[in-house]
């Protein structure tokens, strides 16, 4: 299947079987927003009386039922009912697809996909009097238009993640994001680099609140069947420097499509094909919980071959004097001397992995490792971090891997 929702070969993956995001048995919603056609991409108004959401293959929709996704909004009645939803005809719909992609704190402004004023990308509307206004046309350099992108503005509009197929993919769709910077302008989409992405596709962003942990959707890391939600944290507030993703669990994901993740404080929406088989909205609650250990399954380069690259067999574990996070002038050199004999293969990544508590002692030395390898050449696009959490484990030990 190859609908709107883009279903795809699953490839190479990492997996991960630990998480710390629990969540109640999903619930299907009701009529009022769910259709015998599909529902997708759903978001919420921050005050949480507002869902908008896209529908597809639906007669109402502008232009017809095979003309594209049109936006729908439904809003929550005096008792906290969702009331049926409507089709927001011309403000924001045309014979494109169209999607609502962020909302500002006050919902006063939202962003918007696709087309308008013949301009393709991404626009934004204004709330006045109790009038949306037209869309007015917003230019972020170097989004790839000629195929499938999916957009998520953080509430701040400082902030844009991207899901497209650029030059320097790894596969199908990546992951990007694009910074407004002093002068109020948008960078060229950076990509998220390759502990998110992979050979397969990476589709679907959200961005927390505090703009430090990333959901998404893939079929490239190891799920239970199609597309999976993943999340992954921001590290050292480095745009390149994420947690290895983890699955959000059976419970969110199934064999089928599951994408379009969406939190709003405690309730989280997705789309999933898991009934019926095709795309329906769903709701469940969420709680944290403290992750006592993470196990994960890695295909890393044999000791044979290490050695083969390098010319030599050496140590590759990082001992820390208790209490410190400085590296010793032997350690500065060991690092100096693997990562300049693999500089020029830039096939080859480099996995840290840290054993022991989390701290902030532990990202200190994460980090100088990270610094050491930056200053021979290896950017942060090379680099995965993975930490096992264990209280029998040596808490001053981090391990230098490699893969392809």
């Amino acid at each position: 299947m190859r609908t709107i929702l883009l279903a795809f070969i699953c490839l190479w993956a990492s997996h991960v079987s630990g998480q710390d995001l629990v969540f109640s048995e999903p619930i299907k919603l009701g009529s009022q927003i769910n259709s015998d056609d599909e529902e997708l991409a759903p978001l919420l108004s921050r005050d949480g009386k507002t869902l908008y959401f896209s529908r597809a293959f639906h007669a109402n929709n502008m232009g017809g039922k095979y003309a594209g996704t049109d936006i729908w909004v439904s809003k929550k009645d005096d008792n906290g009912n969702w009331m049926p939803a409507a089709n927001m005809s011309y403000h924001w719909n045309n014979k494109r697809s169209n999607a609502v992609i962020g909302v500002n704190h006050d919902h006063t402004v939202v962003y918007l996909l696709n087309a308008y004023s013949k301009k393709s990308g991404i626009s934004f509307s204004k709330l006045s009097s109790g009038i949306w206004g037209e869309p007015e046309f917003i230019p972020i350099p170097g989004i790839n238009r000629d195929d499938f992108v999916g957009i998520y503005v953080h509430p701040d509009f400082d902030v844009i993640m991207i899901s497209m197929k650029g030059t320097d993919s790894f596969g199908e769709e990546d992951l990007y994001v694009s910074l407004k910077d002093s002068f109020g302008n948008w960078t060229n989409p950076k990509n998220l680099g390759p502990t998110i992405n992979t050979k397969g596709f990476e589709i679907s962003p959200f961005l927390s609140l505090d703009k430090k942990r990333l959901y998404f959707s893939s079929n490239g890391h190891q799920g239970f069947g199609d597309a999976d939600i993943f999340y992954c944290d921001r590290l050292f507030d480095s745009w390149e420097t994420w947690s290895t993703p983890r699955n959000l669990g059976e419970k969110i994901n199934s064999k089928f499509f599951d994408s379009y993740f969406f939190l709003h404080d405690t309730t989280a929406f997705f789309s999933s094909i898991k009934l019926n088989n095709k795309a329906d909205l769903f709701e469940a609650e969420v709680n944290k919980r403290t992750i006592v250990s993470l196990s994960f399954d890695r295909q890393y380069l044999t000791a044979k071959e290490i050695g083969d690259l390098i010319g030599t067999s050496v140590s590759r574990k990082i001992i820390f004097a208790k209490g410190s996070a400085t590296l010793t002038s032997g350690q500065k050199e060991l690092i100096y001397f693997i990562a300049n004999k693999l500089l020029v293969k830039t096939e080859i990544k480099f996995q840290l992995t840290a054993s022991g508590n989390e701290s902030k002692l532990m990202k200190d030395r994460l980090a100088v490792i990270i610094e050491q390898l930056a200053s021979v050449g290896i950017g942060n696009y090379r680099i995965r971090l993975e930490q096992t959490v264990e209280e029998n484990e040596n808490s001053d030990t981090i391990e230098i891997n490699f893969f392809r």
